[in-house]
Protein backbone atom coordinates (compact mmCIF):
# COMPACT_ATOMS: atom_id res chain seq x y z
CA UNK A 1 0.00 0.00 0.00
CA UNK A 2 1.41 3.39 -0.99
CA UNK A 3 1.46 5.87 1.90
CA UNK A 4 2.74 8.83 -0.11
CA UNK A 5 0.43 11.70 -0.99
CA UNK A 6 1.18 13.93 -3.96
CA UNK A 7 2.32 16.68 -1.60
CA UNK A 8 4.64 14.22 0.22
CA UNK A 9 6.18 13.21 -3.10
CA UNK A 10 6.74 16.82 -4.08
CA UNK A 11 8.38 17.73 -0.75
CA UNK A 12 10.75 14.75 -0.74
CA UNK A 13 11.58 15.11 -4.44
CA UNK A 14 12.38 18.81 -4.06
CA UNK A 15 14.54 18.02 -1.05
CA UNK A 16 16.82 15.56 -2.81
CA UNK A 17 17.08 17.75 -5.91
CA UNK A 18 18.37 20.57 -3.70
CA UNK A 19 21.22 18.44 -2.34
CA UNK A 20 24.74 19.36 -3.50
CA UNK A 21 26.30 17.04 -6.07
CA UNK A 22 29.51 16.81 -8.05
CA UNK A 23 29.28 19.15 -11.06
CA UNK A 24 25.55 19.32 -10.30
CA UNK A 25 25.09 15.88 -11.87
CA UNK A 26 22.56 14.69 -9.25
CA UNK A 27 23.84 11.09 -9.55
CA UNK A 28 20.95 9.46 -7.70
CA UNK A 29 17.55 7.94 -8.27
CA UNK A 30 14.76 8.33 -5.71
CA UNK A 31 11.96 5.80 -5.38
CA UNK A 32 9.06 6.16 -2.98
CA UNK A 33 7.39 2.82 -2.44
CA UNK A 34 5.06 1.75 0.35
CA UNK A 35 6.59 3.23 3.49
CA UNK A 36 10.13 3.47 2.12
CA UNK A 37 12.22 6.05 0.33
CA UNK A 38 15.06 4.41 -1.61
CA UNK A 39 18.09 6.38 -2.80
CA UNK A 40 20.22 4.64 -5.43
CA UNK A 41 23.38 5.66 -7.22
CA UNK A 42 22.89 6.18 -10.94
CA UNK A 43 25.66 4.43 -12.81
CA UNK A 44 27.08 5.35 -16.19
CA UNK A 45 28.95 8.55 -15.29
CA UNK A 46 32.49 8.40 -16.66
CA UNK A 47 33.69 11.97 -16.21
CA UNK A 48 33.32 12.28 -12.43
CA UNK A 49 35.17 10.32 -9.72
CA UNK A 50 32.99 7.65 -8.14
CA UNK A 51 33.94 8.85 -4.65
CA UNK A 52 32.33 12.22 -5.41
CA UNK A 53 29.20 10.56 -6.80
CA UNK A 54 28.73 8.40 -3.71
CA UNK A 55 29.39 11.35 -1.40
CA UNK A 56 26.76 13.29 -3.37
CA UNK A 57 24.27 10.46 -2.81
CA UNK A 58 25.01 10.67 0.92
CA UNK A 59 24.11 14.37 0.85
CA UNK A 60 20.86 13.39 -0.83
CA UNK A 61 20.13 10.94 2.00
CA UNK A 62 20.44 13.77 4.53
CA UNK A 63 17.93 15.90 2.64
CA UNK A 64 15.43 13.05 2.30
CA UNK A 65 15.68 12.36 6.03
CA UNK A 66 15.08 16.02 6.87
CA UNK A 67 12.13 16.25 4.50
CA UNK A 68 10.47 13.21 6.04
CA UNK A 69 11.00 14.49 9.57
CA UNK A 70 9.58 17.87 8.53
CA UNK A 71 6.52 15.98 7.25
CA UNK A 72 6.04 14.53 10.72
CA UNK A 73 7.41 11.07 9.99
CA UNK A 74 9.47 9.00 12.38
CA UNK A 75 12.17 7.32 10.31
CA UNK A 76 14.83 4.63 10.33
CA UNK A 77 17.67 4.67 7.81
CA UNK A 78 19.68 1.69 6.55
CA UNK A 79 22.80 2.49 4.55
CA UNK A 80 23.81 0.05 1.79
CA UNK A 81 21.11 -2.34 2.99
CA UNK A 82 21.37 -5.00 0.26
CA UNK A 83 24.75 -6.53 -0.73
CA UNK A 84 23.06 -7.87 -3.87
CA UNK A 85 22.24 -4.31 -4.94
CA UNK A 86 25.43 -2.26 -4.43
CA UNK A 87 23.83 0.69 -6.20
CA UNK A 88 21.21 0.98 -3.43
CA UNK A 89 22.72 3.67 -1.20
CA UNK A 90 20.03 3.91 1.48
CA UNK A 91 16.54 2.92 2.48
CA UNK A 92 14.71 5.42 4.68
CA UNK A 93 11.64 3.80 6.24
CA UNK A 94 8.79 5.63 7.89
CA UNK A 95 7.93 3.80 11.11
CA UNK A 96 5.39 6.13 12.66
CA UNK A 97 4.64 9.76 13.27
CA UNK A 98 6.63 12.27 15.31
CA UNK A 99 6.71 16.03 15.66
CA UNK A 100 9.84 17.44 13.98
CA UNK A 101 12.39 19.05 16.24
CA UNK A 102 13.21 22.73 15.90
CA UNK A 103 16.63 21.73 14.53
CA UNK A 104 15.04 19.53 11.87
CA UNK A 105 12.76 22.37 10.79
CA UNK A 106 15.61 24.90 10.67
CA UNK A 107 17.83 22.62 8.60
CA UNK A 108 14.94 21.71 6.31
CA UNK A 109 14.37 25.43 5.75
CA UNK A 110 18.10 25.94 5.12
CA UNK A 111 18.03 23.52 2.17
CA UNK A 112 16.30 26.10 -0.02
CA UNK A 113 18.93 28.75 0.86
CA UNK A 114 22.04 26.59 0.43
CA UNK A 115 24.32 27.85 -2.33
CA UNK A 116 27.97 27.38 -3.24
CA UNK A 117 29.88 30.58 -2.50
CA UNK A 118 32.80 30.45 -4.93
CA UNK A 119 34.41 33.74 -4.01
CA UNK A 120 36.37 35.05 -1.05
CA UNK A 121 34.40 35.58 2.15
CA UNK A 122 34.15 38.82 4.09
CA UNK A 123 36.94 39.51 6.57
CA UNK A 124 34.69 38.67 9.53
CA UNK A 125 35.66 35.79 11.84
CA UNK A 126 33.13 33.03 12.39
CA UNK A 127 32.40 32.74 16.15
CA UNK A 128 34.02 29.73 17.80
CA UNK A 129 30.66 28.56 19.17
CA UNK A 130 29.20 28.53 15.65
CA UNK A 131 32.17 26.57 14.32
CA UNK A 132 31.72 24.08 17.15
CA UNK A 133 28.04 23.66 16.23
CA UNK A 134 28.97 22.98 12.60
CA UNK A 135 31.61 20.44 13.57
CA UNK A 136 29.19 18.76 15.97
CA UNK A 137 26.58 18.52 13.20
CA UNK A 138 29.11 16.63 11.09
CA UNK A 139 29.73 13.98 13.74
CA UNK A 140 29.33 10.65 11.99
CA UNK A 141 30.73 7.16 12.39
CA UNK A 142 33.59 6.60 9.97
CA UNK A 143 34.08 10.31 9.28
CA UNK A 144 36.40 12.93 10.75
CA UNK A 145 35.56 16.61 10.27
CA UNK A 146 38.49 18.71 11.46
CA UNK A 147 38.94 22.45 11.64
CA UNK A 148 42.06 23.56 9.80
CA UNK A 149 44.43 25.30 12.21
CA UNK A 150 46.00 28.62 11.21
CA UNK A 151 49.48 27.10 10.99
CA UNK A 152 48.16 24.36 8.68
CA UNK A 153 47.09 26.78 5.93
CA UNK A 154 50.46 26.49 4.11
CA UNK A 155 50.03 22.71 3.93
CA UNK A 156 46.63 23.02 2.25
CA UNK A 157 47.93 25.73 -0.07
CA UNK A 158 50.85 23.53 -1.13
CA UNK A 159 48.56 20.59 -1.89
CA UNK A 160 46.13 22.74 -3.89
CA UNK A 161 49.00 24.12 -5.95
CA UNK A 162 50.50 20.64 -6.33
CA UNK A 163 47.18 19.43 -7.76
CA UNK A 164 46.91 22.48 -9.99
CA UNK A 165 50.38 21.89 -11.37
CA UNK A 166 49.45 18.31 -12.25
CA UNK A 167 46.47 19.31 -14.37
CA UNK A 168 47.31 22.76 -15.67
CA UNK A 169 48.50 21.30 -18.97
CA UNK A 170 45.35 19.20 -19.39
CA UNK A 171 42.67 21.18 -21.29
CA UNK A 172 39.99 18.82 -20.00
CA UNK A 173 40.66 19.95 -16.45
CA UNK A 174 41.40 23.63 -16.96
CA UNK A 175 37.85 24.67 -16.06
CA UNK A 176 38.34 23.06 -12.64
CA UNK A 177 41.73 24.57 -11.97
CA UNK A 178 40.62 28.18 -11.65
CA UNK A 179 38.21 27.64 -8.72
CA UNK A 180 40.75 25.65 -6.72
CA UNK A 181 43.01 28.61 -6.20
CA UNK A 182 40.68 31.57 -6.72
CA UNK A 183 38.09 30.88 -4.01
CA UNK A 184 40.26 32.58 -1.45
CA UNK A 185 41.44 35.54 -3.51
CA UNK A 186 39.39 38.78 -3.25
CA UNK A 187 40.79 40.09 -6.54
CA UNK A 188 40.19 36.80 -8.31
CA UNK A 189 42.77 34.77 -10.15
CA UNK A 190 44.18 34.98 -13.62
CA UNK A 191 41.36 33.85 -15.87
CA UNK A 192 40.25 33.98 -19.44
CA UNK A 193 37.52 32.29 -21.45
CA UNK A 194 37.75 30.05 -24.44
CA UNK A 195 35.29 30.15 -27.33
CA UNK A 196 32.64 28.15 -25.44
CA UNK A 197 32.85 30.27 -22.28
CA UNK A 198 34.74 27.71 -20.26
CA UNK A 199 36.96 29.18 -17.55
CA UNK A 200 40.62 28.67 -18.38
CA UNK A 201 43.40 29.49 -15.95
CA UNK A 202 46.49 31.29 -17.18
CA UNK A 203 48.24 31.40 -13.85
CA UNK A 204 47.99 30.51 -10.17
CA UNK A 205 48.99 32.49 -7.05
CA UNK A 206 52.15 31.81 -5.12
CA UNK A 207 51.91 29.52 -2.09
CA UNK A 208 52.42 32.24 0.51
CA UNK A 209 49.62 34.41 -0.88
CA UNK A 210 47.21 31.49 -1.09
CA UNK A 211 48.13 30.29 2.43
CA UNK A 212 47.48 33.76 3.87
CA UNK A 213 44.05 33.83 2.24
CA UNK A 214 43.18 30.34 3.49
CA UNK A 215 44.33 31.26 7.01
CA UNK A 216 41.87 34.17 7.05
CA UNK A 217 38.89 31.84 6.57
CA UNK A 218 37.23 28.94 8.40
CA UNK A 219 38.05 25.68 6.68
CA UNK A 220 37.01 22.14 7.57
CA UNK A 221 38.69 19.04 6.17
CA UNK A 222 36.58 15.90 5.94
CA UNK A 223 38.31 12.53 5.98
CA UNK A 224 36.78 9.06 5.86
CA UNK A 225 38.14 6.03 7.71
CA UNK A 226 38.21 4.01 4.48
CA UNK A 227 37.53 4.40 0.78
CA UNK A 228 34.66 1.92 1.01
CA UNK A 229 31.22 3.01 -0.18
CA UNK A 230 29.76 3.01 3.33
CA UNK A 231 32.23 5.62 4.55
CA UNK A 232 31.79 7.73 1.41
CA UNK A 233 28.02 7.78 1.97
CA UNK A 234 28.60 8.76 5.59
CA UNK A 235 30.93 11.54 4.43
CA UNK A 236 28.17 12.96 2.23
CA UNK A 237 25.69 12.83 5.11
CA UNK A 238 28.15 14.58 7.43
CA UNK A 239 29.05 17.30 4.93
CA UNK A 240 25.44 18.17 4.16
CA UNK A 241 24.55 18.34 7.86
CA UNK A 242 27.50 20.67 8.42
CA UNK A 243 26.66 22.80 5.39
CA UNK A 244 23.02 23.21 6.35
CA UNK A 245 24.02 24.08 9.91
CA UNK A 246 26.27 26.80 8.49
CA UNK A 247 23.42 28.14 6.32
CA UNK A 248 21.12 28.14 9.34
CA UNK A 249 23.71 30.33 11.07
CA UNK A 250 23.50 32.77 8.11
CA UNK A 251 26.86 31.70 6.74
CA UNK A 252 27.93 30.82 3.23
CA UNK A 253 29.96 27.78 2.26
CA UNK A 254 31.50 25.92 -0.63
CA UNK A 255 33.10 22.52 -1.17
CA UNK A 256 36.32 21.55 -2.91
CA UNK A 257 36.91 17.88 -3.66
CA UNK A 258 38.44 17.56 -7.11
CA UNK A 259 41.97 18.65 -6.06
CA UNK A 260 42.07 15.65 -3.72
CA UNK A 261 41.34 13.29 -6.62
CA UNK A 262 44.51 14.24 -8.51
CA UNK A 263 47.38 11.75 -8.29
CA UNK A 264 48.58 11.42 -4.68
CA UNK A 265 47.19 14.76 -3.45
CA UNK A 266 44.93 13.22 -0.78
CA UNK A 267 47.71 11.14 0.86
CA UNK A 268 49.95 14.19 0.74
CA UNK A 269 47.39 16.27 2.62
CA UNK A 270 46.79 13.48 5.13
CA UNK A 271 50.51 13.30 5.80
CA UNK A 272 50.97 17.08 6.08
CA UNK A 273 48.02 17.44 8.47
CA UNK A 274 48.56 14.16 10.31
CA UNK A 275 45.00 13.18 9.43
CA UNK A 276 43.57 9.75 10.15
CA UNK A 277 41.98 8.11 7.15
CA UNK A 278 41.44 9.51 3.68
CA UNK A 279 40.85 13.24 3.01
CA UNK A 280 37.74 13.51 0.83
CA UNK A 281 36.87 17.19 0.62
CA UNK A 282 37.34 20.70 1.97
CA UNK A 283 34.45 22.82 3.26
CA UNK A 284 34.96 26.59 3.35
CA UNK A 285 32.71 28.61 5.66
CA UNK A 286 32.29 32.32 6.14
CA UNK A 287 30.20 35.49 5.87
Amino acid sequence: MNSWSLSDIEVVSRAIVSAPSVHDTQPWDLRLDGTCAQISERRGFTDTPRADRVISCGAGVTNVELALRALGRQIETDLLPDPRRPELVATVRTVGTASPSSTDLRLFSAMARRRSHREAFADIPVPAATVADIVDAAEMEGVCARLLAADEAPALADVLLYSADRVRQDPGHQRDLFPWTSHWLPQGGHESFDTIRTVVTRGVPDSARLAAAIESETVLVFASDTQESIDLVRTGIAVERAWLTAVDARLGASVLSHPLRVDDSAPRLANRLNLPGNPQLILRIGY
